[in-house]
């Protein structure tokens, strides 16, 4: 998605979690105990040897790396970057699932607030020191004592009562109650203890000192050129196959299309589209990874407003053809949207709509009381016009064209919705605030967790608890908190589901909670989800992994790197 949406005020609408765990302390929701066995680790199974050892990989990056605050990626560059220097206790998988990196095992007491790491043995850091339980705590403590207010996932670290490492390979935390999303945040990288103790860590640019534990260590920085980056042989998941990998700078797209034809990169992400100029190369292969940030036409539901009546959300949602609309509106770089979760994460289980039925939303009108008299074309209850404003920032073509599309597709079934384009910092914001004065909005939100401007990945977890329990309604004037629920939804049964998919811990179970919560949403429509935008991922052919070709569906293909090689 377009990464200007909501800049001017993404640093409140994003951080998400602040303040709701005080809420979940005083829940007293049962919940089955969480099993003790410990979580599968993200250890991959021995291969055959020889192994396919030896070779360079060129990644592009977009932009040259200045600094780097490993906790806080800016840029999707900055995310590569981490992510090839750094490992935390837990990483995502590919489907974007918490699993453990540095920790081998992960044990959960049965109230679900104690949680043990075991480390792996023999950990190193690449300076060749060793890497123990003293390391996590001086992180989690560090980052504990940079203001909260500037990401999510230092808000989030608040909920961590206490940590302490009984010996060098283990570590216990405490948590103020059950709260799932905290192994997500628990692949922020952990900082060796011995170079950064007793300093400021907000004040550290840590490509003066790029000492991690990952896969490569970096040992060279050609300003405005490139970042190369060596295996490092002491890596607990095995040392990587490639000897090396380049971070090269190419900001221009159609130069790095070139670099691609030429073999010059054999990795790219690249604006959507730029693969099919592309579909010559034989020595190229092209995928799809979707955004961190989802686009919605947003419904006031407070009473007196129009679309306070469930039945013509729903009503509305029948009659659009959300695979055209999104089309039409992006040109194919929307993926269309059921649900908020990243597509194609784990926790993407509820598919878009059915395309649009007209004569199914007519009759839907009808049954809601909304008729239209002999010779009308706006449907009227009780001499009341059906009338709705929908507003827009006018700075975004697509959303424009989207705006208009779904108000041409309303007066098909004879609702008027009247688009308002408008300028977001002085008319859009103040929507989202009291006095809420909006019958319709077509808005967006990113979902980065490390930097309020940034809709990383590395920490990814799809809680859309802040945006529609019943608890982040602004409770009146002298409510200060960032609340998020600005539609005003509140529905008992949501919430109960929405309370319970963030206090299980196993996949299944989570996963299953979250596909009740969506379904309610789904029904209920507080959003009508609209699309995800999308990047292409261009890599060459020659590239595999040991467990088979490289997914280039999701944003964190590159989680398991140690296995890449060149055939």
């Amino acid at each position: 998605m377009d990464h200007h949406l909501f800049a001017n005020h993404n640093r409140l609408l994003l951080i998400w979690l602040i303040g709701l765990s005080l809420w979940l302390t005083a829940c007293t929701t049962p919940l089955p105990p969480t099993p003790t066995a410990p979580m599968p680790t993200a250890t991959l199974p021995p291969t055959a040897t020889p192994l396919p050892r030896g070779g360079i990989v060129t990644i592009r990056l977009a932009a040259d790396i200045t600094s780097l605050r490993p906790w806080q990626p800016r840029s999707r560059d900055e995310e590569h970057l981490i992510s090839l220097l750094y490992n935390g206790l837990m990483r995502l998988d590919a489907d974007l699932w918490p699993t453990p990196d540095l920790a081998e095992r992960l044990d959960i007491d049965a109230d679900g607030r104690r949680l043990t790491f075991t480390l792996r043995p023999n950990l190193r850091w690449h300076d060749g020191e060793p890497l123990t339980a003293a390391d996590v705590l001086f992180t989690l403590e560090a980052l504990r004592n940079i203001p909260e207010t500037s990401t999510a996932l230092l808000a989030d670290l608040r909920y961590i009562v206490t940590a302490v490492a009984p010996d060098e390979r283990t570590v216990i935390i405490e948590l103020r109650s059950r709260y799932a999303p905290i192994l997500s945040l628990l692949a922020m990288p952990v900082l060796p203890r011995h170079l950064f103790v007793e300093r400021d860590l907000s004040q550290i640019n840590f490509l003066d000192q790029p000492i991690g534990s990952g896969p490569f260590r970096l040992t060279a920085h050609q300003t405005g050129v490139s970042l190369t980056l060596e295996r490092f042989d002491q890596y607990h998941h095995g040392a990587p196959l490639l000897d090396r990998v380049i971070l090269k700078v190419i900001p221009e797209a159609a130069l790095s299309q070139r670099a691609l034809r030429d073999g010059q990169l054999q990795v790219a992400e690249l604006p959507w589209g730029s693969q099919d100029t592309l579909s010559d190369v034989t020595t190229l292969r092209s995928g799809s990874i979707p955004e961190n940030g989802v686009y919605f036409l947003a419904f006031n539901l407070r009473p007196g407003r129009p679309f306070a009546d469930v039945r013509l959300r729903q009503a509305l949602a029948t009659a659009i053809d959300l695979p055209r609309l999104v089309e039409t509106a992006t040109k194919g770089v929307g993926i269309p949207v059921g649900n908020g979760a990243l597509p194609g994460s784990w926790a993407d289980v509820t598919p878009p709509p059915p395309s649009g039925d007209l004569p199914a939303a007519r009759a839907m009108l009808d049954a809601a009381g909304w008729t239209l008299p002999a010779g009308a074309t706006i449907r009227q209850r009780e001499g009341v016009p059906l009338i709705a404003r929908l507003y827009v920032r006018n700075d975004d073509e697509r959303r424009l064209v989207a705006a208009r599309r779904i108000a041409e597709i309303a007066a098909s079934i004879g609702i008027q919705i009247v688009v308002e384009p408008a300028d977001f910092a002085t008319v859009i914001l103040a929507r989202y605030v009291a006095p809420y004065d909006f019958d319709l909005l077509l808005g967006s939100w990113i979902n980065g967790a490390g930097d309020p401007l940034f809709a990383d990945t590395m920490f990814y977890d799809p809680d859309d608890f802040a945006l529609f329990h019943s608890s982040q309604l602004e409770q009146g004037p002298g409510d200060t908190r960032a609340t998020r629920n600005f539609v005003g939804f509140n529905d008992a049964i949501y919430d109960e589901q929405a309370l319970i998919a963030r206090q299980l811990y196993t996949l299944d179970e989570r996963r299953s909670a979250i596909a009740q919560a969506q379904a309610r949403l789904a029904e209920t429509l507080p959003y009508l989800y609209l699309w995800v935008d999308r990047t292409a991922v261009i890599v060459d052919t020659r590239l595999h992994t040991l467990d088979g070709p490289i997914d280039l569906t999701t944003p964190r293909y590159l989680w398991n790197i140690e296995r890449w090689y060149i055939r």
